[in-house]
């Protein structure tokens, strides 16, 4: 399988789109934003005209108040990469979402399972009466090497790795990313950018997406019924345009939160790409362009 990973914005869909004519390929998501329907503009999901000239996969299947974890992803991305192969095509995974690709290129131990609803609740009333400083306590004092895998100020994260634990009923504690079998082959290659050029670039396609349609996009979303709280609709931009619709905040506050929300996941996106153990060729999209970077991983495919 080949595999095309970098940050929001560096042009990695793009080149999988030249990748995937050149080669016969089908492009699967590796984006946990773009699995959600009716989130398009926002999550710069690929055009109607892209996914008919070429096959797309795991985009569009799940409505923004359904669940859906990693231990999900690396199931379906097994299954649809066997289908693509059966077919003789080949499989290209495309995405920024760090925890994903890691659990794929690492081959993570999903023993924790899709979530437990009952501890997950008691996990969430634990985190209202006694804060998220309780949860940290037990998981760092009980379980260091989960602890240093994920990021301990963000509650959703720390709710799983102990819902994980729980759900294993092991003493020892839940290691997040021990393989159970060997790793897949895959082929990776990664799209970057200096940073200060790709904040440039993705503030100017902030502005397209408001253009788009953006706010009609939200508008809708809460109009059929999608509270702001769903943890989908906590995508970028999605709760922002959300608090300004409802009179809560001015345009310039929340472009301004847009803006500096994507700047952020940037910065963690290629944390988590640093952090991944797998022979990465990385190609910069400031000094090639997308088509330049296309032939090249085409090349070297072929």
């Amino acid at each position: 399988m080949i595999v095309i990973l970098g940050a929001t914005g560096t042009g990695k869909s793009l080149v999988a789109m030249n990748v995937a004519r050149a080669i016969d390929g089908e492009i699967i998501n590796a984006d946990s934003r773009q699995i959600y329907k009716g989130m398009t503009i926002g999550t710069a999901k690929p055009t109607i005209e892209d996914m008919q000239s070429v096959p797309h996969h795991l985009f569009d299947f799940r409505d923004p108040d359904e669940n859906f974890s990693v231990f999900e992803f690396k199931k379906l991305v097994s299954h649809t990469e066997s289908d693509i192969r059966s077919r003789s095509k080949i499989p290209i995974l495309v995405g920024g979402t760090g925890q994903y690709l890691s659990a794929l290129l690492e081959n993570w131990s999903l023993d924790g399972g899709p979530p437990n609803q009952e501890i997950r609740k008691h996990l969430t009333n634990r985190l209202v009466k006694l804060g998220i400083s309780d949860l940290v306590a037990e998981l760092t004092n009980n379980y260091p090497e989960t602890a240093r895998t994920i990021d301990l100020r963000n509650p959703r994260r720390v709710i799983r790795a102990l819902e994980k634990i729980y759900n294993n009923h092991e003493k020892e504690g839940y290691s997040s990313n021990i393989p159970l079998q060997p790793i897949l082959e895959m082929s990776v290659f990664g799209i970057q950018m200096p940073r200060k050029h790709l904040y440039a670039k993705v503030d100017l396609r902030t502005d397209d997406m408001v253009r788009n349609g953006w706010i009609i996009e939200t508008q809708n979303l809460l109009d059929s019924g999608y509270d702001v709280e769903l943890p989908a609709m906590g995508g970028i931009g999605y709760r922002e345009i959300s608090t300004y619709l409802n009179g809560s905040s001015t345009w310039e506050s929340c472009i301004s939160r847009i803006r500096s929300r994507t700047h952020r996941l940037i910065r963690t996106q290629s944390n988590w790409f640093n952090r991944i153990d797998h022979p990465t060729i990385w190609f910069d999209s400031h000094e090639l362009d997308n088509s330049e970077i296309s032939r090249q991983i085409t090349k070297q495919i072929n």
